[in-house]
């Protein structure tokens, strides 16, 4: 089965078995080289002190001393008198002095034909002799440390056999505990695909597992939320459509069918059916508009502009709107506003419609366009003495088809989307818009642009 779990549990095991084997073979050979110069020291040092002793001894206790440690050890003994016939022996016949130390020197080894036995042999002088023997040799078999090492092997081998269960172990825990959160995604990443939203998976860890569990979670409360807002939006644009319609097709079938009194009434009827086609045409341009911004497919001019002046611009365009109700309009604009970077007849849109709001909803007083340069930004504010904004109403007012006026909003001929698109035009232009209400009291917009640095220009 092609699973992750097989594949990085084998990933795992075979990473190592790579690091374990080579690193076996390696402790294999420090103790192998280890057990050879251990036994080529201990062969010199034998050597040096059998030719301490000899140098008391007669020739019988010489043969005695041979016999008892051919007999104990392993080792044999070999003497050698001036002209390198042997005197004694343990075992050892065939070895010449003159035949190997000329390649070899006073250590080195030796390969007895008689039973193909290999030995490491030490020779040494025996000084101030009274005797015929001249020197000593003392050969080691090179196997003598055979059961060391195959006792330091096998414990290598139950070592590494140990080892490698533990790893298949841990790698099989360690897998399993990785691989059944991506199981749990994967389940639930179906399930979105198949429209269940509620899909939820359990975070368990902190670390990228866990994150990603955490995002796939936000991803199912972001699907929801936008099948939801999709939902709403169809609503809502089917709602708005179908009055302004039906407005349309009951005045259009009066004028079809002569059901108006008189002639001042048949003006009546065309100017609805006039103000609802243009209401239509609106909210057509408002949604293309909008839906080119959130696609990212809305071009902006964009260039070095004084927003002072485009607020002054404003102003002057609405002031006659505001003369048939008692407002006044009032600007606040600092000199020497710097400049920003933005298009600046999205920008006057921007400023246009936040009036336009404003002069809508405020029977009396005062409407205050101000604009100031604070901290390296360009602020412009709209405020207005309206009814008001009630606290649990403000989150939503940027959002699409969203009126606070529910119940007197065709009196105020908006679409719902004037304000959700100055959100977007100012976030398009590096800006940020805020919103400051309370209910009866007014209310605030406050645009903030950060100033235009040099590189800009």
């Amino acid at each position: 089965m092609n699973t992750i779990f097989y594949k990085l549990g084998g990933s795992i095991v075979i990473l190592f078995l790579v690091v374990l084997l080579p690193l076996g073979f390696v402790m294999w050979e420090i103790f192998h080289n280890y057990n050879q110069a251990h036994l080529k020291e201990e062969t010199e040092e034998m050597a040096a002190q059998y030719a301490a002793m000899f140098k008391t001894m007669d020739e019988l206790d010489v043969e005695l001393f041979t016999d008892s440690i051919s007999a104990e050890t392993v080792r044999e003994i070999v003497v050698f008198d001036q002209t390198e016939e042997i005197i004694e022996t343990s075992g050892i016949y065939g070895f010449k002095p003159n035949d190997t130390l000329p390649t070899q020197g006073e250590t080195g080894t030796y390969t007895d034909p008689t039973n193909n036995q290999t030995y490491f042999y030490a020779g040494k002088t025996i000084f101030d002799v009274s005797s015929d023997m001249v020197s000593i040799y003392v050969f080691s078999p090179s196997g003598i440390m055979r059961n060391s090492a195959y006792q330091v092997q096998n414990a290598l081998l139950l070592s590494g056999l140990g080892a490698l269960l533990l790893a298949i172990g841990f790698t099989f825990i360690f897998s399993r505990k990785l691989t059944i959160p991506l199981q749990m995604m994967e389940k639930a990443a179906r399930q979105l695909t198949r429209g269940d939203l509620e899909a939820k998976v359990p975070v368990t860890t902190r670390d990228e597992v866990g994150s990603l569990a955490r995002t796939m979670n936000e991803l199912g409360r972001e699907l929801k939320r936008y099948r939801d807002s999709r939902s709403e939006f169809f609503s809502n644009v089917s709602h708005e459509f179908r009055t302004p319609l039906s407005y349309i097709q009951g005045y259009s079938h009066a004028l079809k069918n002569s059901l108006y009194k008189n002639q001042e009434q048949k003006e009546q009827f065309i100017h609805i059916i006039h103000d609802e086609a243009n209401r239509m045409n609106r909210l057509i341009d408002d949604l293309f508009e909008l839906s080119r911004m959130e696609e990212e497919r809305f071009p902006l001019e964009l260039e070095l502009v004084n927003l002072g002046y485009i607020a002054r611009k404003a102003a002057e365009k609405v002031r006659s709107s505001i003369e048939e109700k008692a407002i006044t309009l009032v600007t606040e604009i600092d000199e020497d506003i710097p400049n920003i970077v933005g298009d600046s007849f999205r920008l006057e849109q921007i400023v246009m419609n936040l009036l336009q709001n404003a002069i809508r909803y405020t029977e009396h007083g005062t409407v205050r366009v101000k604009v100031l340069a604070e901290d390296g930004k360009v602020i412009g504010m709209v405020s207005d003495m309206g009814p008001g904004i009630a606290s649990e109403e403000i989150p939503y007012i940027f959002e699409r088809f969203y009126r606070i006026e529910k119940s007197r909003a065709r009196d105020f001929g908006g679409t719902g989307l004037g304000l959700a698109i100055v959100k977007q035009l100012t976030e398009l232009q590096y800006g940020t818009i805020d919103v400051e209400s309370r209910d009866g009291k007014g209310t605030t917009f406050t645009l903030c642009f950060p100033e235009a640095r040099e590189v800009d220009e």
